[in-house]
């Protein structure tokens, strides 16, 4: 393997957390509406596609508008019950406007955010416009693009329509739901050949509903943020955590017992610390953590929970100051990932949201032939070209990691001469991970050092051990 460099200075890690708002009703609903007028869209990135590989241009990346005020709904998901999937109510941050159930819609087709993935997903099509929704005495039309049916099988057909039934009719001014796609009243839906020549209602879904669910709309639980939470201040670290891998216009559900099967009691802002009990569960492929709440104790899934580790202890840690030198050698050897990185597997941000690659596929892939396409803050995701994890993410860093003017730190970002704050590279999932910058400046004088390359690494601490969760990119390349 060739060379690796020493380590450097320390500074601080920025972390933040967002606001927060009271559901209130409905209120009046615009009938033509702009996809993804008034909302943060969830970060998330296009599914893994097989192409030819190719080159890349970039630029820096880019982080997300988080809306001023926000109120909390439900959206109906698919859960990943073995014996289902069945159809549950799940919480969303939207916008605090009149348009309501616009709002409610268009958080639906948004589908599943990242750190809802492993538990949710959604039976519509990602490609979904919302053209319209009118509601007068109960009765709501939705006007859908024609996406809506694409696909097949009466499930899939069934669950959609479902979702959309059950979101829009949480409130109280809907009892029924008519449906339309591209501005026609829809009487036959899709190749399945459904029925909707009338107004359906949630009684003509209530079967994909776990048995005995009680689907009468319920009050949103509270949402918590640091200062509703019992104090932290003198508590040992080791009884900490930190909430981590969540968006910042979504929450952590904290529920009265380990698993999705139970009653969300109350949801976590994103970056808040937490008192663990040191009571855990298994449940499924995850881990789940007993909290200590302002109303007792809840659970929530370990996956998003980060160790609690000072910066300056970080700092003097050889093991985690290693981990980039076992990162180098583990590439230049096509050696396996899922020795260094978490047990959740590896997230990656290159010019986007965090992109997960769970420990199963994290094995082989520094030799996989699989392509995926990378965004590109210089490119249309259409014109990006499609490459593997090896040629985008591990060659790539190893080329930074092993310059001879590269430099390391930990928890300082480094500013490289585009001018932007150099904090809002690294993707608020990780704002609370600490991190080593490895920064390669640019050196072709051709470009006037404005080829560099910065990658973030985000560490954090299993069983007393540090290990890699996040890779983010940030350069500049001409």
């Amino acid at each position: 393997m060739r060379k690796l460099v020493p380590l450097l200075a320390i500074v601080a890690l920025l972390a933040s957390a967002c606001g927060d708002s009271n559901p209130v009703g409905v209120g009046p609903v615009t009938t033509q509406t702009v996809p993804d007028a008034g909302t943060a869209p969830p970060a998330t990135t296009a599914p893994p596609t097989t192409a030819p590989p190719g080159g890349d241009t970039t630029t820096t990346s880019t982080t997300t508008t988080v809306p001023a005020a926000t109120r909390t709904v439900s959206i109906y998901l698919f859960d990943d019950d073995p014996a289902g999937p069945y159809l549950v109510p799940v919480e969303r941050a939207i916008p605090d406007t009149p348009e309501v159930g616009t709002n409610s819609l268009q958080a639906l087709l948004s589908g599943p955010t990242p750190a809802e993935q492993p538990e949710f997903s959604s039976e519509i099509p990602a490609e979904t416009l919302l053209l319209g929704l009118a509601i007068a005495d109960g009765l709501a039309t939705v006007d859908l693009s024609r996406e809506f049916e694409a696909g097949g099988g009466t499930f899939s057909m069934t669950g959609r329509l479902a979702q959309v039934v059950y979101t829009v009719t949480q409130f109280p001014t809907v009892e029924r739901v008519e449906f339309r796609l591209d501005g026609r009243p829809v009487s036959v839906f899709s190749g399945e050949g459904i029925m909707l020549d009338e107004p359906v209602d949630r009684s003509d879904y209530r079967d994909l509903l776990r048995p005995g669910f009680d689907d009468t709309p319920v009050a949103v639980p509270q949402r918590w943020e640091q200062d509703d939470l019992p104090a932290t201040a003198g508590v040992p670290p080791a009884e900490l955590s930190r909430v981590v891998l969540v968006a910042s216009d979504d929450v952590l559900n904290v529920r009265s017992g380990a698993g999705v099967d139970n009653e969300v009691v109350g949801m976590l802002a994103p970056t808040v610390t937490v008192r663990r009990t040191g009571r855990n569960a298994p449940v499924g492929r995850s881990t789940w953590a007993e909290l200590v709440t302002p109303d007792g104790t809840g659970w929530v899934n370990a996956t998003f929970l980060g160790a609690v580790v000072d910066e300056a202890s970080f700092a003097a840690d050889p093991a985690a100051r290693s981990r980039l030198d076992d990162l180098a050698e583990i590439v230049a050897t096509d050696g396996d990932l899922r020795d260094i990185v978490s047990e959740r597997g590896l997230y990656v941000a290159h010019h986007a949201g965090p992109r997960r690659f769970n420990p199963d596929e994290l094995a082989g892939i520094l030799t996989d032939s699989t392509t995926y396409q990378w965004p590109s803050n210089a490119a249309d995701l259409e014109d990006v070209p499609f490459r593997t994890f090896a040629e985008a993410v591990a060659d790539r860093y190893l080329q930074a990691y092993d310059d001879p003017d590269v430099v390391v730190q930990p928890n300082e970002p480094i500013e490289a001469g585009n001018g932007r704050p150099a904090e809002f590279a690294i993707p608020f999932e990780f704002q609370n991970f600490n991190y080593f910058t490895v920064y390669d400046p640019g050196d072709n004088p051709d470009f006037g050092g404005l080829d560099w390359t910065i990658w973030y690494v985000s560490i954090d601490y299993e069983d007393g051990r540090p290990v890699i969760v996040g890779l983010t990119l940030d350069e500049w390349a001409p």
